[in-house]
C-alpha cells in the first residue's frame, strides 16, 4: 500500500505506546478495548503499512450461481 492515512498513524501511536507502557495503560489512554489493541499488536511487524485495513471479501466463491442458470 502507497498512502499512509490518518487512522494508520493512529494505530501506529497505540501499538507502540502499548508496547512500552502495557495495554491496560493504552486502553485507558486512547478509550479502546484491549482486544483492540491486541489485534493490531498482532498484526504489527514494524512497518507502518502493516498496519491498513485488509479487505475481508473473499477472493472467489466457488459454489457462485450465474444468472443464467435461472432463465
Amino acid at each position: 500500500m502507497d498512502k499512509i492515512t490518518q487512522s494508520m498513524k493512529y494505530r501506529n501511536s497505540l501499538v507502540k505506546y502499548a508496547l512500552e507502557h502495557g495495554v491496560s495503560k493504552a486502553s485507558r489512554k486512547y478509550n479502546k478495548s484491549r482486544s483492540y489493541i491486541y489485534f493490531w499488536i498482532k498484526r504489527f511487524d514494524g512497518e507502518i503499512t502493516s498496519l491498513a485495513y485488509k479487505s475481508r471479501l473473499p477472493h472467489h466463491h466457488p459454489a457462485a450461481q450465474n444468472a443464467e442458470d435461472y432463465l
